[in-house]
């Protein structure tokens, strides 16, 4: 095998319901891409912080075998780890320490190099992973998530490799993630429920006579009132009304919001990352709906929009790279 092919960098990521190992090649080959979902009780809206540690813990000594294997094949180079969830001064949030700390016990083991990154720049870096996007210096990037909802303006500084990552649109409560896991729940689906709504969503041939109302000014929303309206009508209307209802009002909180961010920075493309960005309804209606403002949007493979650690392994590329070229 070539340099290129030979030498590897391991991306890791323990996010609050999933534990995501990846190791790419230097020439960007993803050569493994593991990804464990915590357990969830039944009837439960999530997990708690402590409980998603331990999980982590024990997911990670599980996946101890297939890493032995990528490591007898492949030279390890460095590793690039998730430290904290957003790339801001305070940001914090238990479940990434136990994946810093395994990185950095693994990267004095394997004597290679650790990078650090965040939770949210390993989604962004994940979801340009398949999209041609004209100018990766700047765009709008949104993070739909189990957690955030949070529409950022991104912007790449030329001397540096890390982006500039600003918040300017979003929820100002609760995320499009919680919405639809609250109300999935509600009508006796299993947490997370993403999947069961946007099936349900799908499958309905009912036309929408009046969609929820949204509360949406200068590209930030308020959603709790969404749920408030679909617990009036929750055992009057048939599921997959209820569900392609509330997927529905997610696609025009979004537009509102995303004309709006758009028109205001001058910018035309928007990349979608998170796991509730896999809906192929809440996809394919935003796709379709934003090429009206000429806005393009584009969303990624579902194993990459969700939870993974592709992104952390493309960003321990590039830094790689980087170090190597100044070296030279």
């Amino acid at each position: 095998m070539s340099f290129q092919e030979n030498n590897i960098i391991i991306g890791i990521d323990t996010s609050c319901y999933t534990t995501s190992i990846a190791a790419i090649s230097l020439g960007k080959k993803i050569i493994f891409n593991k990804k464990i979902m915590l357990e969830v009780k039944k009837n439960s809206n999530g997990l708690r912080q402590s409980e998603a540690v331990f999980q982590h813990v024990k997911n990670l000594g599980e996946i101890d075998n297939e890493i032995k294997d990528i490591i007898k094949y492949y030279n390890v180079k460095a590793i690039c780890v998730s430290k904290k969830p957003r790339p801001i001064k305070d940001s914090y949030m238990p479940v990434f320490t136990v994946g810093y700390n395994f990185a950095k016990f693994s990267s004095t083991m394997m004597k290679c190099e650790l990078y650090e990154t965040t939770h949210q720049e390993n989604h962004i870096e994940a979801s340009l992973l398949t999209n041609n996007i004209k100018n990766k210096e700047e765009f709008i990037s949104v993070h739909m998530s189990g957690g955030t909802t949070e529409i950022l303006l991104c912007k790449k500084d030329k001397n540096k490799l890390d982006y500039s990552v600003e918040i300017v649109g979003g929820s100002k409560d609760i995320s499009f993630g919680q919405l639809i896991d609250r109300i999935g729940v509600k009508m006796g689906y299993n947490f997370p429920a993403g999947k069961y709504i946007d099936e349900n969503a799908i499958k309905c041939t009912t036309k929408i006579a009046q969609g929820l109302k949204t509360s949406v000014k200068e590209g930030y929303m308020n959603l709790s009132g969404l749920e408030n309206q679909i617990d009036k009508i929750l055992n009057k209307e048939s599921k997959e009304y209820i569900c392609k209802l509330v997927l529905d009002s997610i696609v025009r909180n979004m537009i509102k919001s995303i004309v709006y961010i758009s028109r205001k920075y001058n910018i035309d493309e928007v990349v979608f990352a998170g796991g509730v960005s896999a809906s192929k309804y809440i996809s394919n209606e935003l796709v379709l709906k934003l090429r009206k403002y000429e806005i393009n949007a584009y969303f990624t493979n579902p194993e990459y929009c969700t939870d993974n650690a592709v992104g952390c392994a493309i960003i321990g590329v590039n830094k790689f790279e980087n170090k190597s070229f100044k070296h030279k």
